[in-house]
């Protein structure tokens, strides 16, 4: 059997290569609150954004272990058991989990002192949707409601954060800050969930054998396609909406240069929908969608 190292075995574990979607919602937050508030909290905002990764490599680590559990319990072999694949005990597993947790919970409730109970608020429900994402005895991975759930956790609640934190202190508070972030926070919320939506449609009989009845067991591989692809045309036009209500600089626009190299890993990966293969490039249309509107935004910013 093969060894790994123990970072080898953390980075399996938690999905290491996966914080980017949870850092890049949080950078669109904070750019807003600079740009439409002209407010920012350097200090506050690093804080939040280690808890926030926290947090995203725990509910990973979370989902990984109850998958282990799932496979064994169904007596299925698969490459994605990855506690069995990086032979990684159950109980190292639990340790790593409760540690991010415990890491990004104790950030939150000290910030809360400082930043207010909204802090706390968002992260209650973001926990709870974390937790029974993969866990409790009716997960929602299991139903066809994990891509919204995925995309709402991430895309906004992650944004609502980066937004709120650097915001608190301002006079008059906006109280419909959260209907604004709405907006802003939707181009995330669906590149975020057609992560999630690719996936399925890639796993679709595999999840079947472990009990998972997503949304494409539901409405059929060529309908998640379209509805792949919808979420993506929607992912534009709610940035054109952003910066049309000026919550966005102009400059952000640029980010719509990108349609066509998305439009081409789209199109790849619905004529061949493959793990292995094509998905990467659905992953790469995360990057492409927000990195760009995060760098366009950033020159607008400073312009």
């Amino acid at each position: 059997m093969k060894k790994y190292s123990i970072i080898q075995k953390f980075n399996a574990l938690v999905q290491i290569q996966t914080i980017i979607i949870s850092a890049l919602p949080y950078i669109i937050g904070s750019l807003m609150a600079s740009y439409y508030y002209h407010h920012f909290n350097l200090s506050y905002c690093l804080w939040l954004f280690l808890a926030v990764i926290s947090f995203h490599l725990a509910v990973n680590g979370h989902n990984q272990y109850t998958d282990y559990l799932r496979y064994k319990k169904n007596h299925v072999t698969s490459y994605n058991n990855i506690l069995e694949k990086f032979n990684i005990s159950r109980k190292w597993a639990r340790n790593v989990i409760i540690l991010l947790t415990l890491v990004s919970a104790t950030i939150g409730i000290i910030l809360s002192f400082k930043v207010g109970w909204i802090i706390l608020l968002i992260g209650f429900f973001s926990y709870l949707i974390g937790y029974c994402y993969s866990g409790g005895p009716y997960p929602i991975l299991k139903t066809p409601f994990g891509e919204p759930a995925s995309g709402i956790t991430m895309g906004y609640n992650i944004t609502l954060l980066g937004i709120y934190v650097n915001i608190y202190n301002i006079h008059p508070f906006d109280s419909f800050f959260w209907a604004k972030a709405i907006i802003v926070a939707c181009p995330a919320i669906f590149v975020i969930a057609n992560v999630m939506l690719a996936n399925n449609i890639c796993d679709v009989e595999e999840d079947v054998k472990i009990g998972r009845k997503t949304l494409p067991f539901y409405i059929g591989r060529k309908n998640a396609l379209i509805v792949l692809c919808i979420y993506y045309v929607l992912a534009y036009i709610f940035l054109i909406l952003s910066v049309v209500l000026h919550y966005l600089p102009t400059l952000a626009l640029g980010g719509l240069l990108t349609i066509p190299l998305v439009y081409r890993s789209t199109r790849t990966f619905v004529k061949d929908p493959h793990k292995e293969t094509t998905f990467k490039g659905i992953l790469t249309n995360v990057l492409l969608v927000l990195v760009s509107e995060i760098i366009f935004s950033l020159i607008g910013l400073v312009w």
